[in-house]
């Protein structure tokens, strides 16, 4: 069974109304927090340095907007704060919830992370969960969602791989059609988890490893996403139009890299 969002697209302005002054719109992707530095890498920073670069925004006058929050701007019903960003965190691994969740809500931030729906299906089978290694499961997906702090989104159901499918991407000899019905199951079924276990998720999705086309697109805005988030380091430019929301840049955040090395990319993206 195919279910999809029950939510309608934000309306574009019409031709009478006067254009929206432009958003410069910077997201930050993470990924896993540890606290083991043999684990840093890439992807994975220590809890001092995602620390550091709480303060550094908030000491910069930057102020966090969330997914509903940016929904609701293109909608009429928000207004961007004047050095707006946005947190995001891939994957749904457990250090988001248990190390970046407090020191977010602490600053006063707000963020969002893209959960694996076979991911949480497999973590919600255990009771204990070691940060360094655990992903979250439905229900500390459920419990993040009810919070608010941090909004929980799609990260696909099982397409967070790189063979035989690259991330959302078609495989090679995939028919159109093939492709279509294999991308609407996946999320489907992470929809449904979503429904089964309570989680109230925001409608938008992060692809795995950026990989993406227009045919991805056209499937997400049909299962009632209405944003989605790439892996293309740029500043966002938002003008008002609903459809640069499927294509919402970040910036990964590596180790050893200090916050103001780090973020001053937002200010050379200007």
């Amino acid at each position: 069974m195919i279910i999809c969002l029950a939510l309608l697209l934000p309306c574009t302005a019409s031709a009478d109304e006067p254009e929206r002054e432009r958003v410069r719109l910077p997201v930050v992707m993470y990924h896993h927090i540890s606290k083991d530095p043999a684990r840093w890498n890439e992807y994975v920073i220590s809890l001092d340095e995602f620390t550091a670069d709480m303060d550094y925004l908030a000491s910069h006058g930057w102020q966090s907007v969330s997914v509903r929050q940016l929904l609701d701007w293109y909608d009429g019903k928000f207004e961007m704060p004047e050095k707006p960003f946005m947190l995001t965190f891939d994957d749904g691994c457990d250090s988001t919830e248990l190390y970046a969740e407090p020191v977010v809500a602490e600053h006063g931030f707000t963020g969002v992370v893209a959960v694996i729906g076979s991911v949480c299906q497999r973590f919600s089978e255990f009771e204990e969960h070691e940060p360094e290694y655990s992903n979250l499961s439905w229900q500390d997906a459920a419990d993040m969602a009810e919070r608010g702090v941090i909004e929980v989104q799609c990260h696909t159901w099982n397409m967070h791989e790189l063979y035989p499918r690259n991330g959302c991407a078609r495989r090679r000899g995939e028919s159109l059609g093939e492709y279509r019905r294999a991308l609407s199951t996946d999320l489907s079924r992470y929809l449904q988890g979503c429904e089964q276990y309570g989680v109230d998720a925001v409608p938008s999705i992060a692809f795995p490893y950026g990989a993406f086309n227009s045919d991805t697109i056209d499937v997400v805005r049909d299962m009632g996403f209405q944003a989605a988030f790439t892996c293309s380091e740029l500043v966002n430019e938002l003008t008002g139009d609903p459809e640069e929301l499927f294509l919402l840049s970040r910036f990964n955040r590596p180790h050893g890299v200090s916050s103001g090395n780090f973020f001053s990319a937002w200010e050379e993206n200007a």
